[in-house]
């Protein structure tokens, strides 16, 4: 079973073994919910091509985005090792391929194997400081900043130069009006760093955006290269051929 999934790749033989019988490939579709807060967590996600986003729902509907998911990493896992329900909602944000694994069996794997444990809470640390350094962002940081470190993460993600994102989505998770995103989207554009098509905006020049965006970016890089390791982050942490 290939995948980019880092955390399969990094699992020990016999934990691969023992597990990839109950492993199933599957597509996900944008918008597809995961979890629901306060639901038991039965499939953990490990995330090939499709690229997942974690929100804290608000009593009026609205979200603000916590974490961003990919191939990196994995979702569900502390839930699943502790037997929990979730606390926040979890759902496809760039439709894609994955792999989903019972909870059970993952958590019965855990408590068998101290390598795949180490693993897994790792891989959780990494998606939590992700969060933690989001809420500063959201706190501290201008929207175009914003903006940019979220584009990026998505392509980085994806590794593709195109990302599959709707301008009402965009606003959602940044946690503005659609028009304040429409309009930073033209500056960027303007700029000759983005072009724009139908749910689709494609990055022009990742040098000016990384030169544009808030320090954050380079600090979620850099805690998922000293949580995971240098060889399990080193094809997210190289920059992209842009060619």
């Amino acid at each position: 079973m290939q995948n980019r999934n880092y955390v399969l790749r990094a699992m020990g033989r016999a934990d691969r073994r023992a597990l990839e019988p109950h492993m199933q490939e599957i597509a996900l579709g944008a918008g597809d919910i995961l979890y629901e807060p306060g639901y038991p967590v039965e499939w953990v996600y490990f995330p090939d091509t499709a690229v997942l986003s974690v929100v804290t729902v608000m009593s009026d509907g609205r979200m603000v985005e916590s974490d961003t998911v990919g191939c990196e990493s994995v979702v569900g896992v502390l839930s699943a090792l502790g037997a929990s329900p979730s606390i926040s909602r979890t759902f496809t944000q760039i439709g894609g391929d994955a792999i989903k694994l019972s909870a059970a069996r993952l958590r019965r794997q855990g408590e068998e194997s101290g390598a795949l444990r180490r693993l897994l809470i790792r891989h959780a640390q990494a998606n939590l400081a992700q969060a933690h350094q989001s809420v500063a962002c959201n706190a501290l940081h201008d929207l175009n900043q914003r903006l940019c470190r979220w584009l990026l993460m998505s392509q980085d993600r994806t590794a593709e130069m195109e990302v599959r994102l709707t301008q009402q989505y965009l606003a959602t998770m940044l946690g503005v009006q659609r028009t304040t995103v429409t309009e930073a989207l033209r500056q960027l554009a303007t700029a000759g760093l983005i072009s724009r098509g139908r749910g689709r905006i494609r990055l022009l020049d990742r040098p000016r955006l990384e030169a544009q965006v808030c320090e954050c970016y380079e600090a979620v890089r850099a805690n998922l290269g000293q949580l995971i390791g240098a060889e399990g982050s080193e094809d997210l942490l190289a920059p992209l051929d842009a060619s």
